[in-house]
């Protein structure tokens, strides 16, 4: 395993942790995220106000902030250690490396909508509406960084370091917590409509691309930056209808064409990597 793993990984060894602690830590995260995440919907339902786009859009968010704060309980108060102390070995945040991740997965993310359009030109067509689309602007950038960073502490920093403690295989330690970061997301209307198999393999392969950047790097900072750039990109830029989170982009597609994703994404986890990791970059 290379040096950068394996001091991501010992970061689990600044806490306590005895299996209990694990347990007690995932229990807790999942009742902050599944149930009083879902406060915000009973206050929606509760109020009598009418479920709009922007409500919908800020109570997803507000769960996943509740998940956050899970996190901190855990990290903190069950196993005694800083919350940084997912993100780096030096205990600190580098911000530019976040910046250099987020720039590297915008252009190519855009790089692949606009393919997708070259390849199928009557799949996206112009949706911008500026009365609504700005309110929308300030609700994403307020909002989506947070909730972006929130899942990478969880599901990249929290597991996989806690993975770290039971085996040093970094593949192992990869899938596993891409399941369990693709599980969750089937909950998601897309599944319904396109299938199981296609859409979870949409969601294991970002999972794949998000663990091994931050193990091959040591640090949680690249996967950060990917992974908020990548929800602003899609809600302000091209969403598609029947997202999960249905936001005021300025392209729509009509549809999802989860066979061009999944080889987008692996064509893009790819170049990603090649970018991120080519030797003047280290």
């Amino acid at each position: 395993m290379r040096a950068e793993s394996e001091q991501f990984l010992d970061l689990a060894l600044l806490g306590k942790n005895a299996w209990w602690r694990y347990v007690l830590g995932v229990s807790t995260i999942g009742f902050f995220w599944v149930v009083l995440g879902f406060v915000p919907y009973m206050f929606l339902i509760g109020a009598g106000l009418e479920p709009t786009p922007m409500l919908e859009f800020v109570a997803v968010n507000l769960s996943i902030f509740m998940m956050l704060a899970g996190l901190v309980v855990a990290v903190k108060w069950i196993h005694g250690r800083p919350l940084v102390s997912l993100v780096a070995p030096d205990l600190r945040i580098d911000w530019r490396r976040m910046a250099r991740g987020a720039a590297a997965w915008l252009v190519i993310g855009a790089v692949m909508a606009l393919a997708e359009h070259l390849l199928f030109p009557d799949r996206y067509y112009l949706s911008y509406n500026a009365e609504r689309f700005y309110p929308f602007l300030v609700a994403v950038l307020l909002l989506t960084p947070l909730q972006a960073a929130a899942e990478e502490l969880v599901f990249r920093g929290y597991l996989m370091q806690g993975l770290g403690l039971l085996t040093r295989r970094p593949l192992a330690i990869a899938v596993a917590s891409s399941v369990a970061f693709t599980l969750p997301h089937l909950m998601n209307p897309e599944v319904d409509q396109y299938g199981v198999l296609i859409m979870a393999a949409n969601y294991f392969t970002i999972g794949m691309l998000l663990a091994t950047a931050t193990l091959r790097d040591g640090r949680l900072e690249l996967a950060i930056g990917l992974h908020v750039i990548n929800n602003v990109f899609l809600a302000l830029m091209a969403n598609y209808e029947g997202s999960a989170l249905a936001t005021e982009s300025v392209f729509t597609a009509a549809e999802l064409d989860p066979v061009y994703s999944l080889a987008a994404l692996v064509l893009g986890a790819f170049a990603f990597h090649a970018w991120a990791f080519r030797p003047e970059s280290t």
